[in-house]
């Protein structure tokens, strides 16, 4: 096979854990790519192109705008169409090759995503559904994404995420239901396995179990507000949170700030013995 130019003659890409071996090693009946090297995950990288005689005498083209440059080909082997040359969006470049097996079924395409010549995109099809797709993403004309499918569902993913053709990053799609939901684990180490330590859940805020609340040690300072709004009283106007003074002859516990001090008293610093449980917060500092 030789690389494919895609541009016309003319002018004109503990559940953790678990979910971690999943990921790392999961077996799947979709098919493992033809340039898989060895099971340390190294691939063959080059984007290769599958011939396709779109200028040979026998191939049909279809003028489809009246531009008088074809917008498909069909080229034909023995009577049957064994693969086609399609420009999409009729801006003269080829978008996409597709290539039929001997039923006339679909089996492979290549596709152009970013009208730069060179295919970002390679799709296997197994009975016209496809099993995987051979991606090129960061525009360096060399592949560095492997998704696989189930059902045309995409199940799973391998990635080369710094382009040294070595797999250091496996997806699993955990929710059939949403497509952008993933448990990645990744290989930080580069000994060519999943790190235990590195599994994201993309999708882990989004499946609705509450924040749980820890209570504060005893003797801690309750939260701004919560002496005052657990007994249902008010706040005293100027001071947010703060309980009211306490009534005339009522007694304070000992170690407790007073409710209120006279203008120009220093602060009460003394923080309350640990494990005691004041009736009335310590006053804040600051204005």
């Amino acid at each position: 096979m030789t690389r494919f130019p895609l541009t016309w003659p003319s002018s004109r890409c503990l559940l953790v854990a678990m979910m971690t071996i999943a990921v790392a090693s999961c077996a799947s009946s979709t098919p493992r790519p033809s340039s898989a090297k060895s099971p340390t995950g190294e691939r063959d990288t080059a984007v290769v192109h599958e011939p396709c005689d779109k200028d040979s005498a026998a191939a049909e083209k279809v003028d489809v705008n009246g531009d008088r440059i074809p917008d498909i080909i069909h080229v034909r082997k023995d009577g049957r169409e064994v693969c086609r040359v399609v420009d999409l969006n009729l801006d003269g470049a080829i978008d996409a090759f597709i290539y039929y097996d001997g039923s006339g079924v679909e089996r492979r395409r290549e596709s152009d995503f970013d009208r730069d010549g060179r295919a970002d995109e390679i799709a296997h099809y197994e009975h016209g559904v496809v099993v995987l797709k051979e991606r090129e993403t960061n525009f360096d004309n060399k592949l560095d994404t492997w998704d696989y499918y189930e059902g045309s569902r995409l199940a799973r993913r391998e990635r080369d995420s710094d382009g040294d053709g070595i797999i250091d990053q496996w997806w699993q799609f955990n929710n059939p239901n949403d497509p952008k939901c993933a448990v990645v684990a990744s290989d930080q180490n580069a000994d060519g396995k999943a790190d235990p330590g590195s599994v994201v859940d993309l999708c882990a805020e989004s499946y609705g179990a509450p924040k749980t609340t820890v209570p504060p040690p005893g003797g801690a300072v309750p939260p701004e507000g919560a002496v005052g709004a657990a007994a249902g009283q008010p706040a005293a106007a100027g001071a947010p949170g703060a309980a009211p003074a306490s009534a005339p002859g009522a007694a304070t516990a000992p170690g407790a700030a007073p409710a209120s001090a006279p203008a120009g008293a220093p602060t009460a610093t003394t923080a309350a013995p640990a494990g005691s449980a004041p009736s009335q917060p310590a006053a804040r500092k600051g204005p």
